[in-house]
């Protein structure tokens, strides 16, 4: 499931984290499964230079199931961004 709910006028944190509820209890209700959410506040990325090595560094302090780090892993293996503007 991949929503926005940011710079939208409806959008707000509270939207977001009803409908990561929602959709957790449903899932919760209706499977057996295990349900990991991983919720990346990306607001500030525009300010500053994050290294990937050093967010996943990070997680695995997180004590994550492999699986989820391996997930994560791969989503920023290959995904770099870069702003110009007037060249710089």
């Amino acid at each position: 499931m991949v929503d926005q709910y940011a710079f939208r006028h409806t959008g707000s944190t509270i939207a977001a984290l009803i409908s990561i509820f929602a959709s957790v209890s449903g899932l919760l209700a209706s499977n057996s499964y295990v349900v990991v959410v991983v919720a990346l506040d990306f607001s500030k990325a525009f300010d500053t230079t994050i290294r990937h090595s050093t967010l996943l560094t990070k997680m695995t302090q997180l004590n994550l199931p492999d699986t989820v780090f391996s997930c994560l892993v791969d989503y920023f293996r290959g995904h770099e961004h870069c702003s110009q503007f007037k060249g710089i």
